[in-house]
């Protein structure tokens, strides 16, 4: 459960500059213009700073192999966690988080992105733009907080905070903090409002004891036919746990000793996720 600082960038040739974006979509060609020196070939540009459970790691299905915090992740590989696992990247100018049961994978091409296959995403970056993120459905540009998840043929993506852009089929949606948009065989759609945030969070304010080997019981106000939930160590903004569920309820075991705080965002008819609750407190003894 270890939270490490990122990693310096590190790519091949012209592009490391491209790749960053450091200036934006508009400065592409300015700055490979000017190439800064090339990188090893076998650089990494991000960092795997969690690692909880199986995430696997590699070129292509064929080439996985078991991922450890710390590994440096490089041009054409792939990332996949297990129906139970959690990742995290992070990038000198951004952070992305993998959910159970996702895949994705980064194109060795001139130009950075990252390809989400399955699965959920949490993309976050602070003054700068994410990575663009590629589905087969569309891109996401933008930059603040962002949920992306893709089902079926269809990726929903939900901005928590900033402002992103969706573009697919030749149309474009753009959506701010609390909206969401959609991206399928027809086209980008949206914006659409985002489900409210669910209350009455059991345990809440006062943190409830639970004993280590025993799940703790996380209980909301019903609202929604679906939830995403989340643990975070106290004082710490990275995801530990992540799982979604039918009901207003789940039994969460938490493989650690330590105070944690909890969040639940409903989702909506369409699958998008809504803003998160405030935080729900207990503690594995």
């Amino acid at each position: 459960m270890r939270h490490s600082s990122p990693s310096r960038c590190g790519a091949r040739g012209a592009r490391a500059a491209i790749l960053f974006g450091l200036l934006g979509p508009a400065a592409l060609v300015p700055v490979a213009a000017a190439p800064p020196k090339a990188a090893p070939a076998g650089a990494g540009f991000a960092r795997l700073t969690y690692v909880e459970r199986r995430v696997e790691q590699g070129l292509g299905d064929s080439g996985l192999k078991n991922a450890s915090e710390n590994s440096s992740l490089r041009f054409g590989e792939t990332l996949k966690t297990a129906p139970d696992a959690m990742a995290r990247l992070e990038f000198p100018w951004m952070s992305l988080s993998l959910s159970p049961s996702s895949v994705v994978s980064f194109p060795d091409e001139l130009v950075l992105s990252v390809r989400l296959e399955q699965g959920r995403v949490m993309l976050q970056s602070g003054r700068r733009e994410i990575l663009k993120l590629v589905t087969p459905e569309g891109e996401i540009r933008g930059r603040g907080r962002a949920i992306v998840r893709r089902q079926g043929t269809t990726t929903l993506v939900s901005c928590v905070d900033g402002r992103f852009e969706l573009a697919g089929k030749g149309r474009s949606v753009g959506i701010a903090a609390g909206q969401g948009g959609l991206l399928s065989p027809p086209g980008a759609q949206g914006p659409f409002d985002l489900p409210a945030a669910p209350d009455g969070l059991v345990p809440g304010a006062d943190p409830t004891y639970v004993a280590a080997g025993k799940p703790a019981n996380l209980r909301w106000a019903p609202r929604g036919p679906a939830y995403s939930i989340e643990v975070l160590a106290e004082g710490d903004d990275v995801v530990l746990v992540q799982r979604d569920a039918a009901t207003a309820s789940l039994d969460l075991p938490i493989a650690w000793p330590g105070a944690f705080r909890w969040r639940v965002a409903a989702r909506d008819a369409r699958g998008l996720e809504g803003l998160p609750s405030g935080d729900g407190h207990l503690v594995v003894e």
